[in-house]
């Protein structure tokens, strides 16, 4: 197989991949700081959940969206537009109104205008880099995006306690929005086409493969917003240390990410790559240990990027292009509410039972994302045989109701 380092010498792909981690920076960092913010400003996680859970209903519709609207509008006309609604909606969480009421409503607002940098870069690397090359672009990726986990959590639980937390919203809103602007000036952007898809909103999750690798990455990411959730409240007052943690958690991801990168993508490698997350964060809700949880949740961090490179393969690869950039809005509804959403029903553990049984919440959610892609087995391609968007004239088989 080829190495990482023959994809980094692909043309535009080092700019258009770094623009894109600087502008979603705010997604390792915006679930955190809006518990923080809110809780520290009503005195409830229970009200802070709820805020977070609006942001995830505006996020869940937005996705798939965006990924329409894109090809009509054009990628830059529309992430513009979003960069500057999302940085207004957040600056006014940060410094408006403090009612439960506003928050949950601007809370939505953000979800819903979230940049879509997630399927532009996403449908874009397809066409920058050859099929041979499909399953490492995808691992370098999945491993350079969790420097957003290593760096954001730190930052935020850094700024926090010595300026404010209006303030750290504030440095999210404008991480992101610098980012956005890096990315929309990328030659890559400026020269992006979309095709057009000849599929009604939705069809895309027709495909038995896009729907598990969709469901399992949204159970994935729901397991790490409520392990994030349940280690701010396990540490309270502890916010660097809830930084560091988090960070070990991304560290471990990125180990795993190196160390798979050349290892073959088999029907069965979406299961198998996640069990490193299930067990860890089994593990870290037994005891409120920091060194503990710390190691526990590295190990957990080890199954991450993996499975994450073997998820965005599987949808580029089972999808014609025009209809690929639909998919991965939905990826992106997912990984994005589903953070949230565990973060939600995580902040509601903690405040009426306690923050390990919110760390048990998070097991069982990493548990749920092990077992759909092992039951879904024939159903997932064997990218060692082909990688890559599917050709205009290629068949794509579709779920039947009451198919067995």
């Amino acid at each position: 197989m080829a190495s990482l380092s023959e994809v980094v010498r692909v043309d535009g792909l080092v700019r258009l991949m770094g623009s894109q981690l600087i502008a979603r920076m705010p997604q390792g960092m915006l679930s955190i700081a809006l518990l923080m913010h809110v809780e520290h400003v009503l005195g409830r996680y229970t009200d802070a959940g709820l805020t977070v859970a609006a942001f995830s209903i505006g996020a869940a519709v937005s996705g798939p969206l965006m990924g329409r609207w894109m090809i009509v509008l054009g990628a830059r006309r529309l992430l513009g537009a979003t960069l500057l609604l999302n940085a207004a909606a957040m600056t006014t969480i940060a410094f408006g109104p403090h009612r439960l009421w506003a928050f949950m409503l601007l809370a939505i607002v953000l979800g819903f205008c979230t940049p879509p940098i997630l399927p532009i870069t996403r449908s874009l690397y397809p066409v920058l880099v050859p099929p041979r090359l499909s399953a490492q672009v995808y691992s370098l990726d999945s491993i350079t995006q969790e420097l957003i986990w290593v760096v954001g959590p730190v930052l935020v639980t850094a700024v926090a306690p010595l300026a404010g937390t209006s303030i750290a919203l504030a440095l999210v809103a404008a991480l992101g929005f610098v980012g956005g602007v890096l990315l929309l000036t990328a030659p890559a952007i400026r020269l992006a086409t979309f095709p057009v898809s000849g599929k009604r909103l939705g069809g895309v999750l027709l495909k038995w493969p896009v729907l598990i690798a969709i469901v399992s990455c949204a159970l994935q990411n729901a397991s790490y917003g409520a392990v994030e959730a349940a280690a701010v409240a396990m540490f309270d007052g502890q916010q660097f240390t809830v930084g560091i943690i988090i960070a070990v958690f991304a560290i471990g991801s990125i180990v795993g990410g190196i160390v798979m990168a050349r290892v073959a993508m088999r029907p069965w490698s979406m299961a198998t790559r996640q069990s490193a997350l299930a067990i860890g964060t089994l593990a870290a809700a037994l005891s409120p240990n920091p060194w503990w949880v710390g190691a526990a949740l590295f190990v957990a961090g080890l199954g991450t990027a993996p499975s994450l490179a073997v998820m965005y393969n599987v949808v580029s690869s089972s999808l014609r292009s025009g209809d690929a950039t639909e998919a991965f809005g939905w990826m992106s509804s997912g990984l994005l509410a589903g953070i949230a959403m565990g973060s939600a029903g995580s902040g509601v553990l903690v405040d009426h039972v306690g923050a390990q049984s919110a760390m048990l919440f998070g097991a069982g959610l990493a548990v749920l994302a092990v077992l759909l892609p092992a039951f879904g087995t024939s159903k997932l391609p064997d990218l060692t045989v082909r990688s890559g968007p599917l050709l205009d004239t290629s068949a794509v088989p579709v779920i039947h109701i009451g198919e067995r």
